[in-house]
């Protein structure tokens, strides 16, 4: 597991790093702070605030605004905050099968600019060759100082940036991240699109994290945890693969060579397939279906985690109220009231910029401690 937000002082060997990822995760979430207002919120002494202030003011990422006329009586305190452009964030969703979406990203996650790049179902090096025309264009529009480069993948993802395997893409072992610092000599930070998304409601969407689940619905199906405020890698970095458990025993094989793979049944292509007006067939019959398989598999997971948000965001348009409310129901017939009479099934607010800006969220946790 990883802890998103720790909120204690570190071990003098670490404290200067941890610390002032602590005074900039303060400011992230609640805005201008004076000094003593800082010293209260992280434990740490007016003393040492002040030098981390000092020496953050003096790299540009904050501002000083003076007195703070709405304090409190007295002499106004002086208040700083983070200055956005500070830096750029360059972040890439390779999610959906059709289209590679770009952005530049300020500090607090403000997209400044958007790219896209065809798709059209690639896979292996073509895939990956337009990811890097992607990040080529995004870089061309010369946005200031780049902090560093997000990248939403689905499949299995290692802490050092290697995607173990993606189906869907063909990829396998693949070092994308050492491929992205060799071609573009910036930092590349790379992650599940599904964790990613979770991330990111975490981080820019204030979703809690007592027990989030994040479902993504792409070329593929994945899923990103967060619980008691960490989120969930597994063993071999694999948590929340939810698309390759059986949902039917007897139907379309998967891209990973099993037969009823959940994300068989749920994916972006089929979603496409039945919104479409021309469909022939009952679409509310279909995506009950699709709701119901899905509440099976899930079912058993919001209960061993007692998980009270369920979150779905749809790569390619949104996620139809129809599936989000069989899906909801699903579970409910098979979950214990205690577990979910409190729980939320709700599509992203974030739209299909959820796994950008879980890229972005990424890249700030990384280099900066913000989360």
């Amino acid at each position: 597991m990883t802890v998103l937000r720790p909120t204690q002082k570190a071990q003098p060997a670490d404290s200067r790093v941890h610390n002032t990822s602590l005074v900039l995760r303060t400011l992230f979430h609640s805005g201008p702070q004076s000094r003593a207002s800082l010293a209260r919120f992280t434990g740490l002494t007016r003393v040492s605030i002040s030098q981390l202030v000092a020496d953050l003011l003096a790299k540009g990422i904050l501002v000083d605004h003076g007195p703070d006329p709405t304090g409190t009586v007295g002499k106004p305190a002086n208040t700083v905050s983070l200055v956005p452009s500070w830096a750029d964030i360059l972040t890439i969703d390779l999610s959906d099968d059709m289209v590679a979406r770009g952005a530049i990203c300020d500090l607090t996650g403000q997209v400044k600019l958007h790219r896209e790049v065809a798709m059209a179902g690639a896979t292996g090096q073509v895939a990956l060759d337009l990811a890097i025309r992607l990040i080529s264009a995004l870089l061309q529009t010369e946005p200031s100082s780049v902090l560093g480069i997000g990248v939403a993948t689905p499949g299995v993802v290692m802490e050092d940036g290697v995607i173990g395997v993606a189906p869907g893409r063909r990829w396998t072992g693949l070092p994308i991240g050492q491929r992205l610092v060799k071609e573009f000599n910036l930092p590349v930070f790379v992650g599940n699109d599904a964790n990613l998304s979770a991330l990111a409601e975490f981080t820019f969407g204030g979703a809690g994290s007592a027990g989030l689940m994040m479902l993504t619905v792409g070329r593929g199906l994945g899923a990103g945890v967060l619980l008691d405020g960490a989120l969930l890698h597994g063993v071999g970095d694999a948590a929340g693969e939810i698309g390759h458990v059986t949902a039917v025993d007897k139907g379309e094989r998967c891209a990973c060579g099993r037969i009823g793979c959940l994300e068989t049944v749920l994916n972006s292509t089929v979603l496409r397939q039945i919104l479409q007006p021309e469909f022939k067939g009952s679409k509310s019959r279909q995506l009950d279906r699709i709701g119901r398989l899905t509440g099976q598999v899930l079912a058993p997971v919001v209960s061993a985690f007692n998980l009270n948000e369920l979150v779905i965001s749809r790569s390619d348009g949104p996620v139809p109220p129809r599936l989000l409310a069989a899906i909801e129901a699903t579970i409910k017939r098979r979950v214990l009231p205690t577990i979910t009479d409190n729980l939320i099934v709700r599509p992203t607010t974030m739209g299909q910029d959820v796994a950008l800006l879980g890229g972005c969220a990424l890249v700030l946790s990384e280099v900066l401690g913000i989360t």
